[in-house]
């Protein structure tokens, strides 16, 4: 049974910076950026939660701590109340709270927080993800959707939060830590998720699955060290997608789908993944339109790219029935796959909201 995509809302903190500004600052650390032709056009606009000036100053953790906590906050609490008012609802109506969020970590959980902030009842059901990466927003989606199948009627809040700029180090002058420069960005997004047969047509989730690839467990993630966060990006990742990513696209969808599939959703990781996912699923070049859109205004949130692109979709599919594929990747590496179905209703796309540039605030599956 499919569960429905009530609502998606995402949000970006206030502090723009535009490519150029981002390839001189780096400039400092990494001079060969200079004599990249390319380079300004692969970065793209980003957000950030505090000034420039403040990130690039190194601090303790500590003071990372304090610095995450505000602004994770502020973001998801703005995200998922636009979310909840798009859904026409209201905290107390939510019967299951997803948080994510893999740049900061917080004991209580961020939805603690949350609760009092939305209105939540205090026996809404919580379930924090941290350690799933970029992959957690894809996930979190489908713990949502299985959790509908078991109560119907319920209704289910996801909220992706992440704040990658909080990550960077002057010192250290790893690729790794230039390329997280180069395509992260900070921003949040969220769902309200139901029971299909008890809301509206419009994007439904049918099903949902996760593949572990085996012997990758070292290519991405974060080794938190006396600084704070720094962020792994091994560059195999690619030829890993395009060896493994066909094969377990294909167990998931039924035999022929992939070959018929209107869109895909891909979460917006960056150029040369966005090249990967297009060889190894054998898909036209405007297959991932959306996603490199909302890469080159945003950048890669992390587990939150994924509501940003869903948005894009549900704001432009129009009125004609469409069947695709929503796609996370993350550490493990893991990939996280949703089986999407668009019904065109009448409400559907005002009720999804057009994505400006985004609200700021100071196997098999079931």
């Amino acid at each position: 049974m499919p569960s429905s995509i009530l609502s998606v809302a995402t949000a970006v903190p206030l502090h723009k910076l535009d490519s150029g500004t981002a390839l001189a600052q780096l400039s400092q650390f990494w001079p060969q950026l200079a004599r990249l032709e390319d380079a300004e056009a692969a970065v793209g606009a980003r957000y950030l939660c505090e000034p420039l000036a403040d990130l690039l100053r190194p601090r303790g953790l500590s003071a990372l701590r304090r610095a995450y906590l505000k602004h994770a906050r502020e973001l998801a609490t703005t995200v998922a109340a636009e979310a909840l008012q798009r859904a026409g609802l209201r905290g107390c109506d939510i019967d299951l709270v997803v948080t994510v969020s893999c740049t900061g970590y917080v004991v209580p959980s961020l939805d603690v927080l949350l609760a009092a902030d939305l209105g939540l009842r205090p026996d809404v059901l919580r379930l924090p993800i941290t350690e799933l990466g970029c992959s957690g927003g894809v996930a979190a989606m489908g713990f949502a959707h299985r959790h509908l199948l078991a109560f119907p009627g319920q209704k289910v809040l996801v909220i992706a939060v992440e704040l990658p700029s909080l990550s960077f180090h002057d010192a250290d002058g790893s690729l790794d830590n230039l390329t997280a420069c180069l395509v992260f960005g900070d921003g949040a997004g969220a769902a309200v998720l139901g029971s299909a047969s008890a809301s509206r047509d419009g994007l439904q989730l049918m099903r949902a699955a996760s593949y572990l690839v085996p012997g990758t467990a070292n290519l991405l993630g974060f080794d938190l060290l006396d600084d704070g966060f720094h962020v792994v990006l091994d560059r195999r990742l690619p030829r890993v997608l395009l060896r493994d990513l066909g094969a377990v696209v294909e167990s998931f969808l039924s035999s022929g789908q992939l070959r018929g599939l209107d869109f895909v959703a891909a979460h917006a990781a960056g150029p040369r993944i966005f090249d990967a996912v297009e060889t190894a699923l054998r898909l036209p070049p405007e297959a991932l339109d959306l996603s490199r859109e909302v890469f080159a205004t945003v950048g890669n949130t992390s587990s939150a790219a994924i509501f940003f692109t869903l948005q894009q979709l549900m704001a432009n599919q129009g009125k004609r029935s469409a069947h695709g594929l929503g796609l996370g990747l993350g550490p493990g590496v893991s990939i996280e796959l949703m089986e999407l179905a668009w019904v065109p209703s009448e409400q559907a796309g005002d009720e999804a909201g057009a994505p400006a540039e985004g609200a700021t605030v100071g196997g098999r599956g079931v």
